[in-house]
């Protein structure tokens, strides 16, 4: 896998993780009256490890892109030096 495709499944990854983590915790906390006993704290938990898995990637993503935008200009300008 391509290193820019891993960059693109990774943000798909973060949007994901951080909109299922927000929609649990909306949807389970306001909108939908448990039939048995579900611990606030159970939907709580869930929904903001989702957000963090969403978070960490994203950031993980961003650093990747900028890293190669960065690395590419050190090469142009390495290459003009050279020429």
């Amino acid at each position: 896998m391509a290193a820019n495709e891993l960059t693109r499944l990774q943000g798909a990854l973060a949007i994901a993780s951080f909109s299922a983590g927000v929609a649990i915790a909306c949807v389970c906390l306001f909108l939908i009256h448990p039939h048995g006993e579900i611990s606030n704290s159970a939907i709580s938990i869930v929904s903001e490890l989702l957000v963090l898995a969403g978070a960490i990637l994203g950031v993980k993503t961003s650093f990747d892109v900028k890293f190669r935008r960065f690395e590419n200009e050190l090469r142009h300008k390495a290459d003009k030096t050279t020429d």
